[in-house]
């Protein structure tokens, strides 16, 4: 709960406020577990605490897909669920802690709250942000200059002294919309030839790599 304070700022006084009035719930999940679906109320918005959980949709033939994910002070709302064939929930990937606020209640008591302004205006930002990144990545023309797409986007927001997939190698598999044994096939190939170097899900992008320049490399 100290975490979910300090990251909006909220006062114990204001929390026990929200929660005393059904608009903030804490709630502590297992693996694999749904945190929020289509049928959901669509005015309900998970803020992450701890952990991480991905948006997955699952296709008639029962193909998952990682549409995105969301990590520690990131947030997810049904409003933003794409408009997908078959299904789509958000679920976690191991435990985690999530606070519930709903936006309807909130706006309906506190028309003047301060922090829903930015609670929404992030949630946006941040949903639009991640998509266009995954939209890039998605839209690279080989296998290569998708991965290195991908990890150059973590090496910039994760620091230079190499970066750690936020999932495991058949989650990233999922992300990317490739089959996982020809990705790592390839992630085999970029270590021989220098381009990267990893120790399991850790990975280090050799410095001549670190620039835009790589993709045009891609098989």
């Amino acid at each position: 709960m100290e975490q979910f304070i300090g990251f909006w700022d909220l006062t114990k006084e204001q929390q026990e406020r929200l929660a005393a009035d059904g608009m903030l719930n804490i709630r502590t999940f297992g693996k694999r577990k749904v945190l929020m679906n289509q049928d959901d109320d669509a005015d309900n918005v998970g803020v992450m605490l701890s952990g991480t959980a991905f948006l997955e949709s699952m296709n008639q033939e029962g193909q998952r897909r990682i549409l995105d994910y969301y990590e520690p002070k990131e947030s997810f709302t049904r409003k933003c669920f794409p408009d997908v064939e078959g299904v789509c929930y958000v679920i976690s990937r191991s435990g985690c802690q999530v606070a519930f606020l709903n936006d309807r209640k909130l706006s309906s008591a506190y028309k003047k709250y301060e922090k829903r302004g930015q609670l929404l205006e992030e949630i946006l930002m941040g949903t639009q942000k991640r998509a266009l990144m995954h939209a890039d990545v998605l839209g690279q023309k080989t296998l290569r200059q998708k991965l290195m797409t991908y990890f150059q986007f973590l090496n910039r927001r994760k620091g230079r002294d190499g970066f750690s997939l936020p999932f495991s190698y058949t989650d990233c598999a999922d992300y990317l919309f490739v089959d996982r044994s020809a990705m790592m096939r390839e992630l085999g190939r970029m270590k021989e030839e220098g381009l990267i170097r990893t120790e399991g899900k850790k990975i280090w992008l050799e410095e001549k790599n670190c620039g835009e320049d790589i993709r045009e490399k891609g098989r």
